[in-house]
């Protein structure tokens, strides 16, 4: 197949697949390639072009509706999950105490009193 060949079949390919999906969004599954070492079953979602660059390539086809749905549903689960953990470790707590009511390791200290204008350090409770 020459180039001319190649991307002939790479723009039909784009035009039908524009024409199935007006969205853009393509869900592919890949074959089994010996040559690319490619895994068979993956579904993925891709632009048109790459859609379309991917089928005339041969190491993917059109997502079945079921594999579409199984795809979908997986990535619903694992964003459950990770939005789960990533809360989890963002989990904050406020606890609110009664003032008269503190332990004494948490009372809070006296405020500062005010130094008289002497410039000479009073010590604390003189007036």
């Amino acid at each position: 197949m020459n180039l001319q060949e190649y991307y002939g079949d790479l723009r039909a390919k784009r035009a039908e697949l524009e024409r199935k999906y007006p969205s853009g969004e393509v869900f592919v599954t890949s074959l089994f390639h010996r040559e690319r070492n490619s895994t068979a079953g993956a579904v993925c979602s891709a632009t048109l072009y790459n859609a379309a660059r991917v089928i005339t390539d041969g190491t993917h086809r059109e997502a079945t509706k079921e594999e579409i749905d199984l795809f979908l549903q997986h990535q619903q689960d694992q964003l459950r999950r990770n939005t789960a953990a990533e809360q989890a470790t963002r989990k904050q707590f406020i606890v609110v105490l009664d003032k008269d009511n503190l332990p004494a390791t948490l009372t809070p200290p006296p405020p500062a009193q005010a130094q008289p204008a002497t410039g000479k350090p009073q010590p604390v409770g003189a007036k």
